[in-house]
């Protein structure tokens, strides 16, 4: 059981070395056996000095996941285990502006190169893949159509 002073040192020890979602914060910090009055307080203090910014947390988790090739549903999915508003995504993309189509198209291309598609099960095996990266079926389909 940890005092409000302790938790507030070790929130602050996470925060310098990456943002994390308020939600992963709480729950590092109940982990840590703090009271909830305390978690409370400490998450207060944090958000007070712009130690804790969800904007800035999500700016960073969309920029992080679509550099890796992940598309809107999978950083869509993600930001709702992070208990974040879709309406907060969807401002943040308004301000990165994405093109999604384009990305579908780069991450197939370093996936498959320049390799045919030789059937139809090959085929549906690649779209497979485009969707478990996060990306809508008119994305994938316009990979094909080309």
């Amino acid at each position: 059981m940890l005092e409000a002073k302790a938790l507030k040192h070790k929130a602050l020890s996470w925060l310098t070395r990456r943002d994390y979602s308020e939600l992963e914060l709480r729950r590092r910090l109940q982990q840590l056996g703090g009271l909830e009055q305390d978690i409370e307080q400490v998450i207060a203090w944090c958000k007070s000095y712009d130690y804790l910014n969800q904007q800035r947390f999500i700016s960073m988790l969309v920029r992080s996941r679509s550099n890796k090739g992940y598309g809107y549903n999978y950083i869509a999915q993600e930001c709702k285990q992070h208990n974040i508003a879709v309406d907060e995504l969807k401002r943040c993309l308004a301000e990165l502006n994405i093109d999604w189509f384009t990305l579908a198209r780069q991450v197939y291309s370093k996936k498959y190169a320049d390799s045919p598609v030789t059937d139809y099960k090959e085929k549906m095996k690649r779209m497979a893949y485009m969707q478990r990266r996060g990306f809508s079926i008119e994305q994938i389909h316009s990979i094909f159509t080309e």
